[in-house]
Formats: structure tokens, C-alpha cells, sequence
């Protein structure tokens, strides 16, 4: 438990000052339990919420499982996930390249409900810039002052984002299928400047490879990310 608050913590690039404002917890209660020491259920459900789980995730007991049980939880965990770096959505470059995807999906953790029309909107930028530069529908000869503007268009949607409190991070991820080599997903990670400072900073995320199955996505789906550091 001490090491998974210390990963947790580290991951949202949070101090521990960071995670003690947030659990209502003083200082010297965080730094006990990063020690492995005892401190009261009441302070550990408090941290449990700050970093995302649930009450009672770091003192209820658990079934304890067997060496093979342990071993295929942990595997089934981690051996999906991969490494894909990530970074502020700020330049053409960055729409340039997530528009290179066939697919993209969007992690939006503890973003609250308010926030739905922002990303609807963000989602409906990228499926007209998708469909406008399609092969089929691209106007050659004004092909480069139209994908601009279009750049544009979605950067100041991801500002309006950004004034409103969110962070939007952009990355991508190589995802080859059967048949399409080439296969490309863009990974969208949306997530409150409040509640997670430290996601500015963020450089890599982990995405589970069962979430970019071709079979189980279209442009515009919605899947899960394990957040990285």
C-alpha cells in the first residue's frame, strides 16, 4: 500500500503537500503511510479518494489469492499496457499528427459532468477535420490553406478547454492490425487542472492494447488509459 501511494502520487507529479491539501490530511499522515506505517482508516480512505480509488482500497480485507491467482491478476494488468508518449495539444504539429491516426480515443478521468459539451465539442472538431481531409474530399488545390485553418479551428477549441480548466494532452500510439500495418491510434488525455496539476507535465501515458482492438473501435470511440508519469 505504501508503494502505491508513492506511485500514485508520482505519477500525477503531485508532492506530498499536493496529495495531503487534497486528502485533507496533514503532511506527516502521508509521509507515515509512504513509510508503511499506521495511521488511522479514516486518513487512509481520505488518500484512497485523493488518488482516485475507492473507500476502504487501502484497509479492507481482501481474499487472499494464491501464487497463481496473484501472478495472472498482475499479468492480465500489466501485460497489456504500453508506454506512448504524450504532450500538450498546443501546435499544428500535434493536431498534424493525431489527424495522421485512423482512430483516436479519449480519457477523460474525474472530469466533471459540466465539462461534456467542451470535449463533445473537441470530438466533433476532429470528426469534420477527419472527414473534410479524407483523400476523397480534399480540394488539392487548396489543400494546405484549408488543413491550416482547420488546425486552427481545433487549437482554439482546445484553448477554450484550457481557460475553462482542463489540461489536453495528445499523443500516438502505433497499433497495427491484421491487415493494416500502419494502423495508428491518437491518444486524447482530458483531465482537470484542479484536481490534477501535475498533468501539464505529464510525458507518457499507458494505454491497454485490448482498448485499440480494431474490431471494437471507429473514429470517435471512447476508451480507457491507464494514466502514466
Amino acid at each position: 500500500m505504501a508503494f502505491i501511494v508513492r506511485w500514485a502520487r508520482s505519477l500525477r507529479h503531485w508532492k506530498i503537500s499536493t496529495l495531503a491539501d487534497f486528502a485533507r490530511v496533514s503532511v506527516s499522515t502521508v509521509e507515515r503511510v509512504e513509510r508503511a506505517e499506521k495511521v488511522s482508516n479514516e486518513a487512509l480512505d481520505r488518500i484512497a479518494l485523493a488518488l482516485g480509488y475507492e473507500m476502504g482500497a487501502f484497509h479492507a480485507p481482501r481474499i487472499p489469492l494464491d501464487p497463481d491467482q496473484a501472478a495472472e491478476e498482475v499479468a492480465d494488468t500489466l501485460g497489456n499496457l504500453e508506454q506512448v508518449a504524450v504532450a500538450p495539444m498546443k501546435t499544428h504539429r500535434a493536431v498534424r499528427e493525431a489527424m495522421s491516426c485512423q482512430a483516436f480515443l479519449v480519457h477523460r478521468p474525474e472530469v466533471p459532468d459540466t465539462y461534456d459539451q467542451d470535449i463533445a465539442n473537441l470530438v466533433e472538431w476532429l470528426d469534420f477535420a477527419s472527414f473534410s481531409l479524407a483523400e476523397e474530399f480534399r480540394d488539392h488545390a487548396g489543400e494546405m490553406p484549408v488543413r491550416r485553418q482547420l488546425y486552427t479551428d481545433i487549437l482554439d477549441c482546445v484553448i477554450k478547454m484550457e481557460r475553462r480548466g482542463l489540461t489536453v494532452l495528445v499523443g500516438v500510439m502505433y497499433a497495427p492490425q491484421p491487415k493494416l500495418p500502419n494502423w495508428k491510434v491518437a491518444i486524447l488525455s482530458i483531465s482537470p487542472k484542479l484536481t490534477d496539476p501535475g498533468a501539464v507535465k505529464r510525458s507518457q501515458v499507458f494505454v491497454d492494447r485490448r482498448n485499440i482492438v480494431l474490431q471494437n473501435m471507429s473514429f470517435g470511440d471512447i476508451g480507457s488509459i491507464i494514466r502514466g508519469a
